[in-house]
């Protein structure tokens, strides 16, 4: 009889899990497509981008697990209305393809493409977590396009490693397992307290944890950033001379974030001149501080303009 009971519990919950699943993974298709996305063919293929609004110009860099709709959910957050947000996913991530070489590098070429398909002559470059790579490369490669850098809770070069010492360290991004749509609704669902270790916040307490599902149509970038975008930083250290970069530069950061540490940022300092605020508390998504977050961008922006 307890047997019998244990079982019809756990279909039930099955039963229910596999309901809960399909209509939120209906829902997470459904605002991914939601936007009104546009491409361009570029050197290393066609990528996917949303542009929207008027004014200065703001393009994200974004982070793991992103793609336009999570650069644009991050823009919204933090740049005023009278701002030109533009969003583009980068390789490998929604509608943008994956090519031969996606190193940081050639992500910056293709920054540099968009804003001459735009007609921009500069812009100014926010960039969160894995996306720091690129957008340190941009701000160095081409200096004359960037008003004014911005690095939000992002990586940053700490010192020069080899592949071996890389290795050595383990893996720089998330479990192949949970790249996946299943898995990670899953344990976003029924195990969020993994995830607020991972990230330092809640997983209901962002909007932005929602851009991280569908999983599947982020996978092939999820593991260029595995593979490539976390690694050269550290492999190619004395590429990115930051002491070189001429925009004025914004740094926001919270001391607590377990992904992008605040121990590399201290070294970032020593080597630029930058504007910073810093919390305390608030994890890699910096959370309870969106509004302080937001002023200052907009005062860094203004202060420059």
């Amino acid at each position: 009889m307890l047997i019998y009971i244990l079982l019809t519990l756990i279909a039930a919950f099955c039963i229910v899990t596999a309901i809960q699943y399909l209509y939120e993974m209906k829902a997470a298709y459904e605002r991914l497509n939601a936007y009104h996305v546009k491409t361009i063919e570029s050197e290393f293929g066609t990528m996917s981008y949303v542009d929207e609004g008027t004014g200065e110009a703001i393009l994200i860099s974004h982070g793991i697990f992103g793609g336009y709709d999570q650069g644009f959910a991050s823009l919204s957050q933090v740049a005023e209305d009278g701002c030109r947000k533009i969003s583009i996913s980068r390789f490998g991530y929604p509608g943008s393809e994956l090519p031969e070489n996606p190193t940081p590098g050639n992500q910056a070429k293709v920054f540099n493409e968009l804003l001459d398909k735009l007609g921009i002559k500069q812009a100014y470059i926010l960039t969160t977590s894995a996306g720091g790579a690129a957008g340190l490369r941009f701000a160095l490669n081409y200096p004359d396009r960037v008003k004014g850098l911005i690095l939000l809770s992002s990586g940053a070069p700490d010192k020069q490693r080899s592949a071996e010492e890389i290795k050595e360290l383990g893996m720089l991004g998330p479990p192949k397992i949970i790249v996946n749509n299943f898995p990670m609704w899953f344990s976003m669902k029924y195990f969020g307290f993994v995830f607020n270790s991972m990230m330092g916040s809640k997983v209901d307490s962002n909007t932005l944890y929602k851009t991280m599902l569908p999983v599947n149509p982020r996978k092939k970038g999820i593991t260029a950033d595995t593979n490539i975008t976390n690694t050269d930083m550290m492999l190619h250290y004395d590429e990115y001379s930051l002491e070189q970069i001429k925009a004025p530069i914004l740094l926001i950061h919270a001391k607590d974030d377990p992904m992008a540490k605040y121990d590399n940022i201290k070294i970032l300092l020593t080597r630029v001149h930058a504007e910073t605020v810093i919390f305390d508390t608030g994890g890699h998504l910096i959370t309870g501080h969106g509004n302080e977050v937001a002023q200052a961008v907009n005062d860094f922006m203004e202060g420059i303009a």
